[in-house]
């Protein structure tokens, strides 16, 4: 239980704290109606911790944040790239005053007592008189808990035997003030031990909608009562004011749960994530993809394509700036995309997205330093020229690697420079706390500025993502297969929030069709006849993602519901048998083994499964080999590898970015290096064909040939569950992982 967990912490800071409190002493502390409870004016700053929920901050002022390395003074200083707000310096905050800005809680304390502990989520303080110990605890409530299940776990035999204890006992019970306005629960325990030991253990507790707060005292053996009047008013004055993250306004900032980025990821050049993640949040490209699937402007206003449909000129927007107010220029955006063709940036996607620029292929190579169907009119024009058309040109500049950086800020030599960068798009990563939170700003210089004062995403935080929402700790959470089956029944309280969608995600098992045994077709069938799918969508997603018929997911444009029914009920064991039988390799198969991302000792059920319905069914042993989720791409291609787990999501809506991106023969994403001559030609055929009806038309008949072939064992189209604060604007949860928060607001936020 997370309140266990803290109590132990709790108890054993405790106990070295006690260890030499074998009497009770008379105390000379001011009360704390002495503390100064007005130290702190309102609008003040203070200085932020190190950690993720002991920011101690108060509210900041309209025109001021702290800065990630705040200065004693309380003068304003420019940063080295000017901010579009000036920042000034925090307020240090005074003795005796303790805030937690996720709480939105002051708590007033004896200044002359010694502060043990206030980072984290809790403040451990002592008398240096009487040696009593208290803590202060906060943490999301559990609507099934209550007061009564904490006081018999604050008497459990495990908590004594930590305390080296052999009995607690209840003493006394009461109600006092907690804030002003709302009522604390308290209770008292007496501890002993035969040896005429004890400790005597006071905790108050009270409770808002979403949150819970406690306040642990131990003291040695008559020291309570003589604490009891400090405690109690202690409670009494605490304030619980406005929530804030990290200086931000929790009202008009969006909260998610995060991950600590690779620096990889937050460079568009090499990131292989989508314009929906962090990456789109700081850059910006040409063109964006709306969330209904359409090609939008954003940093070009306007652009014409010649009649051959190779040549693009794009306008930029008038007036665009990096955030440091630096202008963009047509000039940046060439220079950016030359850096991300240079194979000494280490681009995996470069190719697969910009590659049908004319001399592009030269500077991948090394053979150029320039592309030279990248041109310069002006300040504000930019001329692109494709080596053929290509009818989804536009939908391709949506991807990362298109976005335009400020390379006056890009180190080559160290890749940290991601952390501070100098966005082109719509926000500005203000900080990131490794391990706690990276925070996000309003980029005021981009040419349309979100609604949202920030983006907080939380790294490492206690608690399942379900638990979180209801908290009211994020505003946007994806649901497990579990949580989703409960969401969904109409009776359930969160059922109004829940929104669902099929994805543009297939997930596959690509095999090597050059590579034993996957070099037979036979052996290929085999493994795909034996797994039973509806038993591992049952195990997997609890039935809720669809069962793969066809390599395109249903709302990719050229998607076959012919194909579907066709290849979708697969599972036919004396098939799978006799297939393997009629192989060139018969029941005498080398070892195989599954290539996939991760670090040994990673949990995968759903290979897990898999290798199982293969043991059962063919007699083989399948072994799985992890590689470094960071640099993955690149690796596969170093390993031999037969069969890999693999999934793709759309970037766009066209059937190229499934069928040409990962099963040509020379494609950056062709992992498993499926190789077909004949697929290859249609290929290239489907790429520059004009005609909207004869495009899908190829795609369709190449997605059979991939079928029949056995390229791939196509397995689920992802169901999309999750849960949004209905106090959000502006969301759309599309089939595609399209950048969305910049369009978002919240309804009732001061703006």
């Amino acid at each position: 239980m997370y309140k266990k967990s803290i109590f132990f912490i709790v108890i054993l800071t405790a106990m070295i704290v006690l260890a030499s409190c074998q009497s009770a002493p008379e105390s000379d502390n001011p009360p704390i109606s002495e503390v100064n409870v007005t130290a702190v004016p309102p609008e003040a700053e203070v200085e932020p911790t190190a950690e993720v929920e002991a920011t101690a901050t108060a509210e900041p002022t309209a025109t001021a944040e702290p800065t990630n390395t705040p200065e004693p003074t309380a003068t304003a200083e420019p940063t080295a790239t000017a901010e579009p707000t000036p920042t000034l310096e925090p307020t240090p905050i005074p003795e005796g005053v303790y805030i937690r800005e996720i709480d939105g809680l002051t708590f007033y304390y004896p200044p002359d007592w010694t502060v043990l502990n206030e980072e984290g989520e809790q403040l451990q303080i002592q008398d240096p008189a009487l040696g009593t110990f208290v803590s202060v605890n906060s943490g999301f409530r559990d609507p099934e808990t209550d007061f009564e299940t904490y006081k018999e776990e604050f008497s459990s035999q495990e908590v004594l035997e930590i305390w080296g204890m052999t009995e607690s006992k209840l003493v006394s019970e009461e109600e006092i003030t907690f804030a002003g306005d709302l009522t604390a629960q308290t209770a008292t325990f007496v501890m002993a031990n035969p040896d005429g030991l004890g400790l005597d253990f006071w905790v108050a507790y009270a409770e808002t909608d979403t949150r819970e707060f406690f306040v642990f005292s131990l003291t040695a053996p008559g020291a309570l009562e003589m604490s009891k009047e400090t405690l109690v008013e202690m409670i009494a004055n605490v304030e619980i004011g406005e929530i804030k993250l990290f200086g931000l306004d929790r009202q008009n900032t969006l909260v998610q749960r995060g991950g600590d980025p690779f620096p990889r990821i937050l460079d568009p050049a090499r990131t292989e994530g989508s314009a929906a993640g962090n990456v789109g949040l700081l850059y910006s490209g040409l063109v964006r993809m709306s969330p209904e699937l359409r090609v939008e402007p954003d940093l070009a206003e306007t652009w014409s394509i010649s009649e051959d449909g190779k040549t693009y000129t794009f306008t930029l927007r008038e007036g665009l700036t990096f955030a440091s107010g630096k202008p963009i220029t047509a000039g940046d955006i060439k220079a950016s995309w030359d850096r991300a063709a240079n194979p000494d940036t280490g681009s995996t996607t470069f190719s697969t997205y910009l590659g049908d620029i004319e001399g592009a292929a030269a500077v991948v190579a090394g053979d150029a330093s320039e592309i030279s169907g990248v041109v310069v009119i002006d300040d504000r024009t930019l001329e692109v020229t494709l080596d053929g058309s290509k009818p989804y040109f536009l939908a391709k500049l949506t991807y990362p690697v298109s976005f335009v950086l400020n390379l006056d800020t890009v180190d080559p030599d160290d890749e940290e420079w991601v952390y501070s960068p100098d966005p082109s798009g719509p926000f500005v990563l203000r900080e990131y706390r490794e391990g706690e939170a990276m925070i996000f700003v309003s980029n005021t210089a981009y040419h349309t500025p979100p609604a949202l004062a920030g983006v907080v995403q939380l790294i490492g935080r206690v608690g399942s993502s379900l638990s979180l929402f209801e908290a009211g700790e994020i505003d946007i959470t994806g649901l497990s297969a579990a949580d989703a089956e409960e969401v969904r029944q109409p009776s359930h309280p969160l059922h109004d929030q829940w929104l669902t969608t099929t994805s543009m995600c297939t997930s596959l098992m690509q095999m090597n069709n050059v590579t034993p045994p996957f070099d037979d077709p036979n052996v290929r069938r085999a493994f795909a006849l034996a797994l039973d799918k509806e038993s591992l969508n049952d195990l997997l997603s609890e039935g809720a993602d669809l069962i793969a018929g066809t390599i395109l997911p249903p709302a990719m444009p050229g998607y076959s519901i012919d194909l579907a029914t066709q290849y979708s009920a697969t599972f036919d064991p004396d098939a799978a048998r006799q297939a393997l039988a009629d192989s060139s390799y018969g029941n005498d198969l080398p070892p195989i083994a599954i290539t996939t991302a991760g670090f040994g000792g990673s949990d995968r059920d759903d290979l897990n499964a898999m290798i199982e319905n293969w043991r059962d069914v063919l007699g083989v042993d399948v072994t799985i080999n992890f590689l470094d989720p960071e640099n993955y791409t690149e690796l596969i291609k170093e390993e031999p590898v037969q069969m890999v787990a693999y999934g793709w999501c759309a970037d766009y809506p066209d059937p190229q970015n499934f069928l040409d991106i990962l099963y040509y023969t020379d494609s950056e994403f062709n992992i498993a290096r499926y190789t077909n001559p004949e697929i290859d030609a249609l290929l290239e055929e489907a790429r520059v064909e004009l005609d909207g009806a004869r495009r899908v038309a190829l795609y369709q008949e190449i997605e059979a040939m991939l079928l029949e072939d056995v390229a791939t064992i196509t397995l689920f189209v992802g169901v999309s569950d999750v849960l949004v604060n209905p106090r959000l604007q502006g969301y759309v949860l599309s089939p595609m992982r399209s950048p969305i928060t910049h369009l978002l607001s919240f309804d009732d936020a001061e703006n």
